[in-house]
């Protein structure tokens, strides 16, 4: 049966015309999730939401691409929600970090949401590890400036930035991983 095919069914309320979508896409629909959020108890909810989704509105279920491409996308705007809502956390802090952000290439809204939670992320750091990473990234301090202003070696300055972007790297890379998706 093709994509049309078990779509038209659908729209008819068919279950067996949803169990071979199910059987034909779930395994496609988890790999996706699982590629950009590496927890399979997340990717699990996120393929059980979109099914659920499509038998809930299956009569007004319109797909002007094919099939694979719109679960796809689907996968896509629901890992972005965990992210809004603060469940998933995940942007490769270097690049964010690096780049301006142009209100021009991005909402001004998202731009905000992604200054907050990158500060949340960094206010989860220990104390000292905090302060010398604000110290580099926000006053844009020498790690023998940082050094001389704290009293602390420059090895020890270096050993907590390095121990912060190893801390932000992770939750932040998936992030970035979806926004590259989107």
């Amino acid at each position: 049966m093709t994509d049309e095919e078990i779509i038209q069914l659908l729209h008819q309320s068919d279950e067996n015309a949803f169990s071979l979508l199910y059987k034909q896409h779930w395994q496609f629909l988890f790999t996706a999730a699982y590629n950009a959020l590496r927890q399979r108890e997340d990717a699990m909810d996120i393929c059980q939401s979109i099914f659920l989704w499509i038998w809930e509105n299956r009569c007004q279920l319109r797909i002007e691409t094919n099939l694979r491409a719109y679960l796809y996308t689907a996968v896509k705007y629901k890992i972005a929600n965990l992210i809004r809502k603060g469940k998933v956390s995940e942007i490769l802090l270097e690049d964010i970090l690096s780049k301006d952000i142009s209100q021009n290439e991005v909402n001004l809204l998202e731009v905000q949401e992604l200054q907050l939670f990158i500060a949340r992320l960094i206010g989860e750091l220990p104390d000292k590890c905090r302060e010398v990473f604000l110290l580099s990234r926000e006053e844009h301090l020498s790690h023998k400036e940082i050094s001389s202003r704290l009293g602390i070696s420059e090895r020890t300055v270096d050993d907590h930035i390095s121990r912060a972007l190893k801390k932000l790297r992770l939750p932040l890379s998936r992030l970035a991983n979806i926004f590259l998706l989107m």
